[in-house]
């Protein structure tokens, strides 16, 4: 390996998990040389380094090969996917990218198919004695109506990251638009509302490369601005649900994080694992498990928990490590951010 360590982030647009692992990185000056690549010319990160690309999207045929090209130009060692199918395509394709001579940071594949459909995800947290709120899957939503009531949440079964499609029905007719309008032909998942967005949380588990527990760390959500989705007024109560823009309070909470890290654990999990929840009656409640890097991977690298630095150290330096030192009762608040951008140095952008 070079004495300093190539990473490749990819899909690091500026909404982007990626973009979230290129902070973290970047905050190291220059311990890494990183080499960023997305799909789309009008990607934020593709402009904060020297070495980026634009490749094809991760579905394209294409998407390994010219990985596999940035790779051998580049002599990467760790690539860190950034986007949900990227992370699903590139574990699929472990074995041909780590034949080309690099690390690949990420769950094996069948924890990442479990995540990805959460009719399936929920039934396996049930199983294994996690709690989670009251499901019923697309044709089955009367049943669950008839346990908890209205107002129900519904959320695409697949690929809803950053709680896209995620909607709070207040009646049977707000159910059947939702189905004849957006989701007819694809499959959703209908679950009670529980707890307060007074109790939402954030939690990011690191495990080691050999199974290991490395350390927890927990946002205290606070749902307003960018983090504040859907909110709504039934019967006289609020409702809110949350966006994929987390922010809110470091603390530390010992009882949330025991019970991620026995999830992140029992789930068989390498490298990070991203969990959504909500305490309610002194239960942790798990509504979201993501087996990647979270969107709040740049505030927690702010506080000293840098994932991508800790498991690039762990997973290709073989290092090891116990609970880390950071920051806690701190507040993260979030707002936008814009570059300006020459056109002819977007379009100079390598096309593999």
């Amino acid at each position: 390996m070079n004495c300093k360590l190539c990473v490749l982030v990819t899909g690091v647009g500026g909404r982007s998990v990626g973009h979230q692992i290129l902070y973290a990185l970047l905050l190291l000056g220059e311990k890494y040389r990183v080499v960023a690549t997305d799909a789309e010319a009008f990607s934020f990160g593709l402009y904060q380094l020297n070495e980026s690309y634009i490749v094809p999207r991760a579905d394209d045929p294409d998407y390994i090969p010219a990985l596999l090209h940035i790779i051998e130009r580049e002599r990467v060692d760790v690539v860190l996917p950034g986007t949900q199918p990227e992370l699903r395509v590139v574990a699929e394709n472990r074995n041909i990218l780590s034949a080309a001579g690099c690390i690949i940071i990420t769950s094996p594949i069948e924890v990442i198919r479990l995540c990805s459909n959460k009719e399936r995800l929920y039934n396996w947290l049930d199983k294994n004695g996690f709690n989670v709120p009251r499901t019923a899957s697309t044709f089955e939503w009367r049943t669950l109506v008839g346990q908890v009531g209205f107002p129900i949440v519904v959320k695409p079964a697949e690929d809803s990251g950053g709680s896209r499609g995620v909607v709070i029905l207040k009646n049977k007719a707000e159910v059947e638009s939702y189905l004849d309008e957006r989701y007819s032909r694809e499959g959703v998942i209908f679950q009670e509302y529980v707890g307060s967005e007074e109790d939402e949380f954030t939690v990011g588990v690191m495990i080691s490369k050999t199974g290991d527990l490395i350390d927890s760390i927990v946002l205290h959500r606070k749902l307003i601005g960018l983090s504040l989705g859907t909110k709504r007024i039934i019967d006289g109560r609020v409702y809110i649900l949350s966006t994929g823009y987390s922010q809110g309070f470091i603390v530390k909470h010992p009882f949330i994080q025991e019970s991620c890290e026995h999830l992140a654990l029992e789930m068989g999990v390498r490298g990070p694992l991203n969990i959504q929840c909500r305490l309610v009656e002194n239960k942790v409640v798990v509504f979201e498990a993501h087996p990647r890097f979270s969107g709040t991977t740049s505030i927690r690298a702010d506080v000293g928990f840098n994932e991508p630095d800790t498991l690039i150290r762990n997973f290709a330096l073989a290092e090891h490590f116990g609970r880390l030192t950071y920051q806690t009762g701190v507040a993260a608040i979030r707002a936008l951010q814009h570059i300006i951008v020459p056109i002819d140095r977007m379009e100079s952008i390598p096309r593999v």
